[in-house]
């Protein structure tokens, strides 16, 4: 037994903190809807801490989970019946492959792909119904921040285009085990219907890699003068300062 628990401590490599806090664990829960809503997926169930209340609640789950021993533990632990492990690291695992619609996401996301996994669910939105996922705060205020202040980035404008995104709950370090150096925050994705129904996204993601290129300068050392005269945007204003509008405003008149 202590062989087997050994291989279950958490690995630096995966940027592994286990959430151990049940009132946490209940609120992740109940923020995800109904039982009977679309098809559950929990990304990186690490020892199956949520995963046992989700199964209590949902009655059937599918985990992608990168770490073997931690994959091999969750099939020891539940059901195969209810539970079904995809042992693949979640940014080389389309949406599509899990299930025939929309899934609902859910997980403690560790730090090191955070924002990797917000994007890719950005590029895929198509086939998330929602999500209750949990960041390091830092990103979370990125992922929630107002133009005009040093969190604002493209990250911001991208997600927000594709959905409203709710910071439910704070976490403190000793929520988990082990105790990372930063806070956490839980947060709830609710899709957009109108997402990218205005503007290219591929122009959008140009436009706003461009503009934040150098953040400390002005968008008229980022971008052709020419393209910000035709969108009506201020040359001499940075790249945070631009709400997602305008930034929607630049992607369409961007070359193709």
């Amino acid at each position: 037994m202590a062989a087997k628990t050994a291989r279950l401590r958490p690995r630096k490599r995966f940027g592994q903190h286990f959430l151990a806090d049940p009132l946490a664990l209940r609120r992740i829960v109940a923020a995800l809807g109904p039982a009977d809503g679309p098809p559950v997926v929990e990304i990186g169930p690490g020892q199956g801490a949520l995963t046992a209340p989700l199964l209590q609640t949902f009655g059937r789950l599918l985990a992608i989970e990168i770490d073997r021993d931690l994959a091999a533990h969750l099939r020891h632990r539940f059901s195969a019946a209810s539970l079904t492990v995809v042992e693949a690291d979640v940014l080389g695992v389309p949406l599509e492959s899990l299930a025939a619609g929309p899934v609902r996401l859910v997980g403690n996301l560790p730090y090191n792909v955070s924002k990797p996994v917000a994007d890719k669910i950005v590029r895929e939105r198509t086939r998330v119904a929602g999500a209750v996922l949990m960041f390091q705060r830092e990103v979370a205020e990125r992922l929630t921040a107002e133009p005009g202040t040093r969190a604002f980035g493209p990250l911001t404008v991208l997600v927000g285009e594709a959905f409203s995104v709710e910071r439910l709950f704070d976490l403190g370090p000793r929520a988990f085990r082990p105790a990372p150096q930063v806070s956490s925050t839980v947060t709830r994705w609710t899709p957009r219907p109108e997402a990218f129904s205005s503007v290219s996204e591929d122009a959008l993601r140009a436009a706003l890699r461009a503009g934040f290129t150098h953040r400390r300068r002005t968008l008229r050392n980022n971008v052709p003068p020419d393209l910000l005269e035709l969108a009506g945007i201020d040359g001499s204003l940075r790249a945070e300062a631009l709400p997602p509008a305008d930034w929607r405003r630049l992607a369409m008149v961007w070359p193709r």
